[in-house]
């Protein structure tokens, strides 16, 4: 993961800098998922860890923290309930909404397509590590 963020650090052109928040401490994520009842992948965890939430691209792309203090912590649903309950919302990338599927263990790009259609139409990624090579692709080209 250190070496993604550093890859993304490294892209300075002025509108796709990225800003990185400080960490999360374990004690913080445990009780953001405690008192919101939700479970983060251990993938995101580890992100969580480095940045409680991230700028990324300019602005093109958000992650989530556990901030209770920030409108944009996890499970934040900028669409006002359109991104079904069955999804954790770890962040957003343009129009997408970035979710954590429980149902597949896998993380996706939603723009509102029916539940039962997700993994047919959205573009999916095995853990967040992936989705940042994505990211990362789509940033340098």
């Amino acid at each position: 993961m250190k070496s993604q963020i550093e890859i993304i650090k490294g892209i300075t052109d002025d509108w796709m800098k990225s800003e990185f928040n400080p960490p999360a401490s374990d004690s913080q994520i445990e009780e953001f998922e405690k008192n919101t009842d939700v479970r983060i992948p251990e993938s995101y965890k580890e992100f969580l860890r480095y940045s409680n939430g991230a700028k990324l691209f300019g602005g093109d792309t958000y992650l989530y923290g556990v901030d209770f203090d920030d409108e944009f912590r996890i499970n934040y649903d900028f669409s006002e309930g359109e991104v079904t309950k069955e999804l954790l919302i770890i962040g957003f990338d343009n129009s997408r909404q970035i979710c954590y599927d429980l149902r597949y263990n896998s993380f996706i790009l939603y723009e509102y397509e029916d539940y039962d259609d997700i993994e047919e139409e959205c573009a999916k990624f095995t853990d967040f590590y992936e989705l940042l090579d994505y990211f990362i692709d789509i940033a340098k080209n």
